[in-house]
């Protein structure tokens, strides 16, 4: 069991922001592995309803996961994803810098 209530950014009526870790898929896949979603029981703070996926991070991807918590919050969310609205910054952190290339 991974402990969400610690991984939880911002909270609201309508939305989760949960930190996700590297190394864990959100959704458990043809596979049955482990993943955030096995987990969502923790995030219900007195609703009904688990809170659902408005996107994916890949299982090795660190980051900012949103969630909704309503199902029209979770339409609109999946709006702005599949539109590309939402604005994405991935950042490589490594402990030294990668080789040079002939182009850089």
């Amino acid at each position: 069991m991974t402990d969400l209530l610690s991984r939880v950014l911002f909270r609201d009526h309508l939305v989760i922001i949960l930190n996700k870790p590297a190394g864990l898929a959100v959704h458990s896949g043809p596979r049955g592995k482990a993943s955030l979603e096995d987990d969502f029981d923790q995030l219900r703070f007195g609703l009904p309803r688990l809170p659902a996926l408005a996107h994916r991070l890949d299982a090795d991807t660190s980051g900012c996961l949103v969630l909704g918590r309503h199902p029209k919050a979770l339409r609109k969310l999946g709006r702005i994803f599949s539109e590309g609205l939402a604005r994405k910054t991935y950042l490589a952190i490594t402990t030294s810098p990668p080789p040079a290339t002939k182009d850089h």
